[in-house]
């Protein structure tokens, strides 16, 4: 199953740089018109569980107007001190969806979980 964050019209994220304390950046060129990829970065450390920190979101612009698929999460695992990427259907990938949705909407940012 594939995870999308459908963005309101008005709220295109290739716009947002900045949304409380998610910082949203290209990694693609910004000039790149097709398969536009970008990074939804917190920076402040967000703990997932008592070893996870969520650090970054990786979405991916698709052919469907305003609808962003995730490509997984990236965390810090303190126990290991390595780097985990997380699936976006992995549970604590949700819980840090979720966590972003509703920050957003404090922002009034429109967006929501979508799975297809």
């Amino acid at each position: 199953m594939q995870y999308y964050l459908e963005f309101d019209a008005f709220d295109n994220p290739m716009q947002l740089s900045k949304v409380g304390n998610w910082v949203i950046t290209f990694l693609s060129s910004a000039e790149e018109k097709t398969a536009v990829e970008l990074a939804i970065t917190y920076v402040l450390p967000r703990q997932v569980s008592t070893e996870l920190q969520a650090r970054r979101v990786l979405i991916q612009q698709t052919e469907i107007r305003n609808h962003w698929l995730v490509q997984g999460i990236e965390c810090f695992d303190s126990q290991t001190n390595q780097e985990v990427y997380l699936a976006p259907d992995d549970e604590m990938a949700q819980r840090t969806l979720h966590q972003i949705l509703e920050e957003f909407g404090r922002y009034d940012v429109d967006v929501q979980l979508k799975n297809m």
